[in-house]
């Protein structure tokens, strides 16, 4: 190799380098100011919010890694949601999404489905999440993005389209926290369907299915114990329940 050739390999290696930090430092330093939210007086707290998102949006837009960058768009989502500023979070978010590098694209779609599904933008909700459930994402991703998708369907008035995605997640699921989710929501939308007799039986099959789990001293164990202690489908049916009897008096 001539030396006018390694010299130029040289040159690219500390670009590319040089590319990287620059995405990484703005992660790292957003990072920084996030976590001296916590100790901060309100008024200091969002200057600090400030700050990060500012760190953070640099190093979404930052020649380097794209799962950094992707992660920063994330992460700077995350506290605009926080902050009330849903516009400027998703449009964070969907910067994230169309970086398309995995499971931080992935996140950023989950969270601006989210967003969507707060205003009942069902549509918007599922085109995002259309590419989430198709990609091979790690099983509580894509979990979770079905899960959303039937939110979705709610929203645009499919409710059984949204059964039908609830009940794959709750019966066949890997993620113990989105099969309860899945389960919750599979009854509640059974309940919207004016099937109570269904929505019993939901309840009964989650609690068969996830009692075990819940009886492990474990983290997810304990977590879920609470979750099915406080089913808010199981409130929803003993008002279901009621309302039904008082009718047929």
């Amino acid at each position: 190799m001539s030396g006018l050739s390694t010299a130029y390999m040289l040159m690219l290696v500390s670009l590319t380098a040089s590319e990287q930090s620059l995405s990484e430092d703005a992660r790292a330093m957003g990072i920084e100011f996030k976590w001296s939210m916590r100790a901060s007086v309100p008024s200091q707290r969002e200057a600090a919010r400030f700050r990060a998102v500012r760190s953070f949006r640099t190093g979404a837009r930052a020649d380097g890694p794209a799962e950094s960058r992707a992660q920063c768009a994330l992460r700077a989502g995350e506290l605009l949601r926080a902050g009330e500023l849903r516009i400027a979070a998703h449009r964070e978010l969907m910067f994230g999404v169309d970086l398309e590098v995995g499971e931080w694209s992935a996140r950023c779609a989950l969270i601006a489905a989210e967003l969507s599904l707060e205003e009942q933008r069902g549509a918007d909700a599922l085109i995002v999440l259309l590419n989430v459930s198709s990609s091979k994402e790690p099983a509580r991703i894509a979990e979770r993005a079905a899960v959303l998708m039937g939110d979705a369907f709610v929203v645009m008035g499919e409710a059984s389209t949204a059964v039908m995605l609830w009940r794959r997640v709750a019966e066949d699921g890997v993620s113990t926290s989105e099969r309860f989710s899945a389960f919750e929501r599979w009854g509640h939308g059974l309940l919207l369907l004016g099937d109570l007799e269904g929505a019993a039986g939901v309840l009964s099959r989650c609690r068969d299915c996830l009692e075990k789990i819940s009886l492990e001293m474990t983290t997810t164990g304990r977590a879920l114990n609470k979750k099915l202690a406080e089913s808010s489908l199981a409130r929803s049916l003993h008002h279901a329940v009621i309302a039904r009897y008082e009718e047929s008096q």
